[in-house]
């Protein structure tokens, strides 16, 4: 949960906010976390737009995509049980408030799994999912040669609003899509949709 900080701390500072002065309240916010492994990013994900709600006073209206292509690490993400050492960068405060303990295990709480759909696709084949405010896909494009990433990267733009986010890894950019995007943070990979094309 809560992989490499500096990424979740922009989305919690800075693009999670600006998210939430985008969509009214009462519209519904969509993120799809793509190539979500065994589920830790997307729990990641739901637990801080879920505070961010709270904060401002809204409804938990919020839901997120994960996908990966992987079906043994979907069904394990899927039964949203996990151990203490998974947990070392939750805080004791969220680990209360989204986790159940039970026999030494963690399971996250009905109402943030009720957020999340998880979904086997493949980001290279699949229609992608549409009129999205953010989209992450960490560190699965440095695995595809330049074609492949290029194709990615343009589904994904397909799939974002106008001033939508786009969360990539370390070692990612958007490569020969850069000029439809707005860098919001170089170091952490973020950035943001200019337009429809």
């Amino acid at each position: 949960f809560f992989r490499d900080t500096d990424p979740f701390l922009r989305l919690e500072r800075d693009v999670i906010p600006d998210i939430l002065s985008r969509v009214p309240e009462g519209e519904e916010i969509r993120v799809w976390s793509a190539a979500c492994a065994t589920g830790e990013e997307p729990y990641s994900l739901a637990i801080l737009i879920a505070e961010a709600l709270k904060n401002a006073g809204r409804e938990p209206n919020f839901k997120i995509f994960a996908t990966d292509v992987h079906k043994t690490s979907l069904d394990f993400a899927s039964a949203a049980v996990y151990d203490e050492e998974g947990l070392k960068e939750v805080s004791e405060a969220r680990r209360n408030e989204y986790f159940v303990e039970k026999d030494g295990h963690f399971h996250v709480n009905a109402d943030l799994r009720r957020s999340i759909v998880f979904a086997q696709h493949n980001v290279i084949k699949d229609a992608p999912f549409t009129n999205l405010d953010l989209i992450t896909c960490r560190n699965l494009l440095i695995y595809f040669l330049p074609p492949a990433q290029k194709k990615a990267i343009s589904l994904f733009h397909f799939g974002l609003k106008t001033g939508g986010v786009m969360l990539l890894g370390s070692s990612e950019s958007p490569g020969e899509l850069a000029d439809e995007f707005e860098t919001i943070d170089e170091h952490c990979k973020a950035y943001r949709k200019r337009r429809d094309i």
